[in-house]
């Protein structure tokens, strides 16, 4: 069945229906957006605002970038509590 098929037999049920219900539910399908779409916009409105960021000037090179995440990376592993030597376990004599 051809798309223009198809839309033709959709748009005579559509016309047939009277239940208001029904028809909201159809309209609900149909306006929704999915969640790949969702994924999809919300990508592109982030990549447009990092571009229009970086264009600003408000991005970093590369020695800024590494410079401040070898900081914060210092700075979270002196937060963290020192491991503890493991406890020595004494020998076992066992028979050959």
């Amino acid at each position: 069945m051809t798309t223009t098929a198809l839309k033709k037999k959709i748009k005579a049920l559509v016309d047939k229906e009277t239940n208001e219900k029904r028809l909201a539910r159809v309209h609900k399908a149909l306006t929704t957006e999915t969640k790949a779409e969702a994924i999809h916009r919300r990508m592109n409105e982030m990549t447009r605002a990092s571009d229009k960021s970086i264009q600003a000037g408000r991005g970093l090179t590369l020695e800024e970038f590494a410079s401040k995440s070898k900081i914060a990376l210092e700075r979270i592993a002196a937060s963290r509590p020192k491991a503890k030597k493991a406890a020595s376990r004494k020998p076992i004599a066992r028979k050959s």
